[in-house]
């Protein structure tokens, strides 16, 4: 009777083993899982941002092009919700501050320079790049720029750290889509601490007819979006 029991309790055990590696522990794992998912979404910030070239014909721009002297680029930037975006342009040498605003959510889309203009490549720097950043929080280094400029390294220093954090997602079909409201802003005229090599120039078409905003790609990021556009200039 002794081993009967012993091999009874013995067998009970595995049972209970077995519907805890069966059921049990897969369910925990999903669970955490779940939570780690939620989390990562809580902390996603989504916008549709793209940056549009004109030269020989108009096309969107990849994170790396060749471009000409001549060519212009425009660039687009839309958030899913409230947050701050900073475009931030250098040419490996300089660091300027191109743009700081608070995107209130659904209010509009920023085109810079505007929607009647483009930057103009005038060949001065072999190197043109464009850092477009939304976050929800305001970075103090950036914020700061108004009134010092940082230096090709902390400017390189701090994308870095911020490209870190970011853990960019740039898949569109991996993304929902959201949808583009309320109006166009732009800073046409005043474009603040771009460099000498690059010319605003005018261009007639408007924004209301702009067929590029429809193709803007989504990206998203951990905590804040981060988005390069570098561009190796043909002379």
């Amino acid at each position: 009777m002794k081993q009967s029991s012993k091999n009874i309790v013995i067998w009970l055990i595995a049972i209970a083993g077995l519907i805890s590696s069966e059921y049990i522990l897969p369910k925990f794992i999903y669970a955490a899982e779940q939570n780690k998912r939620e989390l990562i979404d809580s902390n996603k910030v989504r916008a549709k941002i793209g940056v549009q070239i004109s030269g020989d014909r108009i096309i969107r721009a990849k994170s790396k092009e060749i471009l000409k002297v001549g060519d212009a680029v425009r660039l687009y930037v839309h958030s899913e919700a409230s947050c701050y975006v900073y475009i931030v342009h250098t040419d490996g040498k300089n660091v300027n501050l191109l743009n700081i605003t608070e995107q209130q959510i659904q209010s509009s889309t920023l085109i810079l320079p505007s929607a009647q203009a483009f930057y103009e490549i005038d060949g001065q720097s072999d190197m043109e790049k464009f850092t477009i950043i939304c976050t929800p929080q305001p970075i103090e280094q950036l914020a700061g720029m108004e009134k010092r400029t940082l230096t090709s390294s902390e400017w390189s220093s701090l994308e870095s750290e911020l490209q870190k954090k970011s853990a960019i997602l740039d898949s569109e079909d991996e993304e929902s889509p959201f949808t583009i409201n309320g109006s166009v802003a732009s800073i046409a005229g005043n474009v603040r601490g771009v460099s000498n090599t690059i010319n605003t120039i005018k261009n007639s078409s408007g924004a209301n007819d702009d067929p590029f905003l429809k193709e803007l790609q989504i990206f998203s990021g951990n905590n804040l979006v981060i988005k390069t556009y570098q561009f190796k200039i043909q002379k």
